[in-house]
């Protein structure tokens, strides 16, 4: 994945920022109803504007704050997964989240004008839209959108800093609610009601950064 941020300094010590983020890699996937598969080819993007007020002291800083983001999820399933005596066709999904970002971060100072940056974030979902690209199976299936009200996610990250450059863990977290429930069609005619269930996701990794 790559991230791009910049951070542009506002009078009485606020901020503002902008920060993009592309990330591309294979997902493992689970459900109670389609079984299981591993190395699906999956990416997202993420872009989001914040703003923000910070409190500098002699050792360490903290800031807080808050705007919009947008969240875009393509998982690629199409294949066939099995579980027990049963099988079944995979496909697209789409995933777009609205949401607002309320975070804190922590700058502390170390020796040889190096940092420890703690960054703890808490995003409330305001809309999210999952498209199922059901007509990967055949059959002429409809492609349903199923809208999702509720959920949230969780970031988090520890970072060293330089002057130059920066490396240190990351998490990112999603717990999305059932989705509405819409009709599904095969050749113009309902054949059935879906939802998309109840999910998580969770990334984790390293991050290394160069500042500019």
């Amino acid at each position: 994945g790559v991230d791009f941020l910049a951070t542009r300094a506002l009078s009485n010590s606020r901020f503002m920022r902008g920060d993009v983020r592309f990330a591309f890699g294979l997902m493992d996937y689970s459900s109670n109803g389609t079984g299981s598969a591993t190395g699906h080819p999956s990416g997202y993007m993420e872009a989001r504007g914040l703003v923000g007020d910070e409190w500098v002291g002699n050792h360490a800083a903290f800031a807080t704050y808050t705007g919009i983001g947008y969240r875009y999820l393509l998982h690629d399933g199409r294949g066939i997964s099995c579980t027990n005596s049963q099988c079944f066709f995979g496909y697209r999904r789409e995933s777009n989240y609205f949401y607002v970002p309320v975070g804190v971060i922590h700058r502390s100072a170390l020796q040889n004008q190096a940092r420890l940056v703690l960054t703890l974030e808490y995003d409330f979902l305001l809309m999210g839209k999952q498209i199922s690209r059901l007509s990967d199976g055949g059959q002429n299936h409809s492609n349903p959108i199923n809208t999702q009200n509720k959920g949230y996610g969780l970031k988090a990250s520890i970072t060293y800093d330089k002057i130059k450059w920066a490396i240190g863990p990351y998490l990112n977290y999603w717990n999305i609610d059932d989705s509405d429930i819409t009709p599904t069609y095969i050749n113009g005619f309902v054949d059935g009601y879906g939802l998309e269930p109840k999910n998580n996701t969770l990334e984790f990794g390293i991050k290394m950064g160069q500042r500019f």
